[in-house]
């Protein structure tokens, strides 16, 4: 099995796993993962990438979304207390909590506890972040995709990093999206992924470093 992170979806350009992890491990290892992590929410990243707020990786989103009608209220998932858990419980919870989110956060572009939650180094993370500005931006509607997340092993806590990987089946409802004259501008049809996830801690709060798509 090839491992590859991926910055969007299946159809991105792919990057191995093992040359990526090295990379983004290295920039976070010494002094551990909850050191590491504080003084890279604070340090100036790729300059095509919105700068980093001071509690999160990535700046929060001031774009107005549109007030949707009574039937297209989306309703945000809730936040499992198992995430109160510091340890590989927590881990999994969080890692489940955070893809459960993102057709939320594409639906009303209240996209504040996916920012809190993000690392700076997490590709994946900023880049959907990127489209549900864009969404609101563009006063688009976006539908389904709703995920359903089932959690496939959650390994060993990293000594160097203090990173759980884990090990995800992502199962992902049809999505579409809408202009502001009723327009269909993108499909996608229903698919399940395996993904693996980088989860980590700061400031006493789970932190993604990053989400990588693997393929068989």
């Amino acid at each position: 099995m090839t491992l590859s992170l991926t910055a969007g979806g299946s159809n991105d350009m792919t990057r191995t796993w093992t040359q990526s992890r090295a990379r983004r491990w290295a920039a976070i290892a010494g002094a551990g993962l909850v050191t590491a992590l504080a003084a890279a929410g604070c340090t100036a990243g790729d300059p095509d990438s919105p700068p980093p707020s001071s509690s999160a990786g990535i700046q929060s989103s001031t774009t107005p979304t549109p007030s949707p009608s009574a039937a297209s209220v989306v309703v945000k998932p809730e936040r499992p207390a198992q995430m109160d858990d510091d340890g590989a419980a927590g881990a999994e919870a969080a890692a489940q909590y955070f893809l459960e989110l993102d057709s939320y956060i594409q639906a009303t572009n209240d996209t504040a506890e996916w920012e809190a939650m993000s690392h700076q180094e997490c590709e994946y993370c900023t880049n959907r972040l990127e489209q549900a500005r864009e969404i609101a931006e563009r006063r688009d509607v976006f539908q389904g995709g709703v995920t359903d997340v089932r959690i496939v092993r959650v390994y060993d806590q990293d000594d160097m990093t203090g990173i759980w990987p884990v090990d995800v089946e992502v199962a992902k409802s049809a999505t579409s999206i809408v202009d502001a004259s009723g327009k269909q501008v993108f499909t996608a049809d229903s698919e399940v992924t395996q993904r693996r996830m980088e989860i980590g801690r700061r400031n006493d709060q789970w932190v993604i470093v990053g989400v990588g798509l693997l393929e068989r």
